[in-house]
């Protein structure tokens, strides 16, 4: 059918069509106040034709808002504004620009194997958010799943999520996609966290081998097969893969949802294992395992998931190699380091300060002291090392929130550097 493109909905002019659903069209628009390209997704008019139908979107938007609007999270895509009582009602997201899972599921589309684990690692944190705020999704698929082009993930589509902290109606019964569901699902019961795990572990199997384990050729099929078959490991389908990654897809499958991982952050970790032990991973496909690097650095120990994320993004990650040298005394700084791995050994006039190891930062000044931002000794790498390197000007640009965390780390640092100098001198 097709749709006249409108100029404009509520105060946000429209460009284009973005995607258009069962239920819903999403367009690209335009917030003329903010100046930010919007996505907006308005319930399709003929719906609404009927009374108690349209009650039953007008229902699944309000709930969609209500959901979103709790989450504040860097994998999940951020409600903006919503209009429940315009006629058609719509919701306003944040623009993603990037592809839908659903677009790397088939044989010859599949993404490398470290990038899936990658990209399953992020929605783990994501949906781990989600839980933390009393929240089920009950509608992880592909296509709910974006993915950007410097390897970001958004997850999307709240409009079936479960609240156990909130009096707003919400959907019961059979919702969510059947080819996505678990066992608890299909059978009408109650939902928690670990239904979620087996939906992503549906997602996981198929990007990883081009099929869906249960798919079968009418919903009632897949259904029983989700409820009474264990599909064959993936590895059978894609030899490459490792042990580890079998283990993790195939535990999320458990039919029994106490045989699945107790927390997200398990599932996470294995996913992790499984990622380590693949060659020549790319930078972009190790994000996952550098998140879970930093976030067990005491010097993050204050920063929430979403403050590591943006650091994370924010910086560069660097290697080098046994005595290489990563600033040197008296020259400009622009930038500082946060050592992850390895050990760098400072000097100044050519006499060796200090061997500094993980979770510790280099030239942090510079930034402290933005009118004389100069190099106040010389850093050498003492082994392998792998740094993240944050420029001043994008941590100054970066959020109020990211900043503040930054700069109690850098006093707490600098407050025990003085104790252990007043102690040296002491003795």
């Amino acid at each position: 059918m097709s749709i006249a493109l409108p100029a404009a909905i509520g105060k946000y002019s429209v460009e284009r069509v973005l995607g258009r659903g069962a239920s819903s069209t999403v367009y690209l628009g335009y917030d003329r106040f903010n100046s930010r390209p919007v996505a907006i997704k308005q319930i399709h008019a003929h719906l609404l034709q009927n009374v108690q139908e349209a009650a039953r979107y007008r229902r699944r938007l309000r709930n969609e808002a209500a959901m979103a609007g709790q989450l504040d999270h860097p994998c999940v895509v951020r409600l903006l504004d919503a209009d429940e009582d315009a006629d058609p009602p719509y919701l306003v997201l944040e623009f993603v620009d990037g592809q839908p899972l659903a677009d790397f599921t088939e044989g010859d589309k599949l993404l490398p194997v470290a990038q899936v684990l990658d990209v399953a690692f992020k929605v783990c944190s994501a949906l781990e958010h989600a839980h933390q705020h009393g929240l089920v999704h009950r509608d992880i698929k592909p296509a709910n799943i974006i993915l950007q082009e410097g390897g970001g993930v958004k997850v999307t589509d709240f409009g079936t999520a479960l609240s156990s902290r909130t009096d707003v109606t919400q959907l019961a019964g059979l919702v969510g996609s059947p080819s996505y569901m678990c066992p608890e699902q299909v059978s009408e019961q109650v939902c928690t966290h670990r239904s979620d795990m087996f939906s992503l572990g549906i997602v996981l199997y198929q990007l990883l081998t081009g099929r869906n384990p249960f798919e079968g050729d009418t919903d009632f099929t897949t259904m029983f097969k989700i409820s009474t078959e264990m599909p064959v490991p993936p590895s059978l389908l894609r030899p490459e893969l490792p042990p580890s990654a079998n283990q993790a897809v195939m535990r999320a499958l458990a039919k029994d949802p106490m045989e699945r991982y107790a927390d997200w952050s398990d599932f996470a970790d294995a996913l992790l294992d499984a990622s380590k032990v693949l060659p020549r991973r790319r930078t972009q496909d190790r994000q996952g395992e550098h998140f879970a690097q930093m976030r067990s650095l005491p010097f993050f120990g204050e920063f929430h998931d979403s403050a590591v994320w943006e650091a994370l993004r924010l910086g560069t990650m660097l290697h080098f190699g046994l005595g290489d040298v990563l600033m040197r005394e008296d020259s400009k700084g622009n930038s500082f380091y946060v050592i992850l791995e390895g050990h760098v050994a400072v000097r100044r006039a050519g006499i060796q300060l200090s061997v500094l190891g993980p979770g510790v930062t280099l030239g942090e000044m510079a930034y402290l002291r933005a009118e004389k931002p100069v190099r106040t000794a010389t850093a050498v790498a003492a082994s392998d090392v792998l740094v993240l390197e944050i420029r001043n000007d994008a941590l100054h640009e970066a959020s109020e929130g990211l900043r503040t965390r930054f700069d109690r780390a850098f006093i707490k640092l600098l407050v025990n550097r003085l104790i252990a100098t007043n102690e040296q001198v002491g003795h």
